[in-house]
């Protein structure tokens, strides 16, 4: 195997291009920023934005990546569940068919990769790595949205993403299937992340710096005033560290340069199969570790049971959640405080009945070949440069 050049070698005197680097992956750069801060120099900000034309990018940077790169990340995305359709597709579609453009005219090109999501298909019951058939030709749902009005996007958007759960589902969905027709021979290889939660290891144990999907309710259960949540206890729970998929998509696009493809390669990050664990145990993980480090200022003891019940969640959701948030609502009126518990707690409802049900309820089984042949190969690899 002395033909291969390891993940470590291979990024030395690369110029590389990431989109969304001030995301929740794109910010594990802090770390390096504290032990390395002359790494930072290498570091070349440049101003974009997705949904403006040719990315926000001006003519001079433009020059510098077509001249320059030989490696991209994609991951500059609109990740809200609760997102208006054409903002959903200015960002999530438009943005990546403009990033393609650009790739086309990069001379010196290695690999591009596309961080996608595995939800993308969850309205099947079994996902394989491969890029599925969407249910709308991508550029017509493009041109829709030019010439509809915001009032009609928003009627047509629930026939539109059919038995997907939101906007985001729906437009990454498209986005895979437009990348695939636009790429033409560019080396391109998919990431899809399940749920993506606070790091395993890097930068440190357990950090985050945001409350976006499972962790706003367990921001909300360790403050005590979410108790109820419709979910099947049994089902498995795809939960990925944030740091996992970032050392993933780092070495696809290590594979992707070195071993070449016609095709567009596939990667499902997820640990439902490999490493599985259910909601159940990851409840009652999270309860031990709230009970064990209680944060300040809590109004309740931190409990709660899942429900499978709807009826049931929706009576115990009134009588734990609404409730109580009403009673300390008025009584901080009354002492001239601002009313803020009602809304966290229609805010926490919303995220977990409305946009997490139907990860909660119904999940897709992920399969993840690719994504383990290809860490077995890096850890060979590794093995023989390190002696290991």
């Amino acid at each position: 195997m002395s033909h291969y050049t390891p993940v470590s070698q291979f990024y030395q005197d690369r110029a590389i291009l990431v989109t969304g680097g001030t995301g929740f992956m794109g910010k594990l750069f802090n770390r390096i920023r504290k032990e390395q801060p002359l790494a930072v120099n290498k570091v070349i900000p440049i101003e974009g934005d997705i949904t403006r034309p040719d990315l926000g990018i001006s003519l001079s940077d433009q020059n510098v990546i077509t001249r320059m790169v030989s490696i991209v990340f994609h991951s500059a995305a609109t990740v809200r569940f609760d997102e208006v359709l054409k903002v959903s597709v200015k960002t999530n579609m438009v943005g990546t068919k403009q990033l393609v453009q650009l790739c086309h005219r990069i001379i010196k090109l290695e690999a591009l990769v596309h961080v996608s999501t595995a939800y993308c298909n969850c309205d099947r019951p079994e996902v394989d790595e491969v890029i599925y058939s969407p249910p709308y030709d991508p550029e017509h749902i493009i041109q829709c949205m030019e010439w509809m009005d915001d009032d009609l996007v928003n009627t047509v958007t629930p026939k539109l993403i059919g038995n997907r759960p939101n906007t985001y589902t729906f437009t990454k969905a498209l986005a895979e299937s437009m990348l695939m027709k636009e790429c033409g021979n560019l080396p391109v290889a998919i990431v899809r992340p399940s749920i993506v939660l606070s790091c395993a290891l890097e930068p440190e144990i357990g950090w985050l710096d945001n409350v976006n999907g499972p962790t706003v309710i367990i921001a909300a259960t360790a403050k005590g005033f979410f108790r109820t949540i419709l979910c099947h206890e049994d089902k498995k729970a795809d939960l990925i560290p944030v740091d996992m998929v970032t050392n993933l998509t780092i070495c696809v696009a290590w594979r992707t340069a070195t071993t070449k493809s016609d095709s567009i390669t596939v990667y499902n990050c997820s640990s439902g199969i490999q490493n599985p664990i259910t909601w159940k145990q990851f409840v009652d993980c999270c309860f031990r570790n709230i009970r064990k480090h209680p944060l300040e200022d809590m109004v309740w003891y931190p409990g709660g049971t899942i429900r499978s019940n709807s009826l049931v969640n929706s009576v115990c959701s009134t009588c734990m959640h609404f409730l109580p948030a009403h009673i300390i609502d008025i009584l901080s009126r009354v002492f001239g405080k601002k009313p803020l518990l009602l809304w966290i707690s229609w805010l926490a409802k919303f995220l977990a009945v409305v946009l997490l049900s139907h990860i909660l309820i119904r999940r897709s089984k992920l399969f993840s070949g690719m994504l383990f042949s290809m860490w077995d190969l890096v850890l060979r690899v590794s093995n023989m440069l390190f002696h290991v």
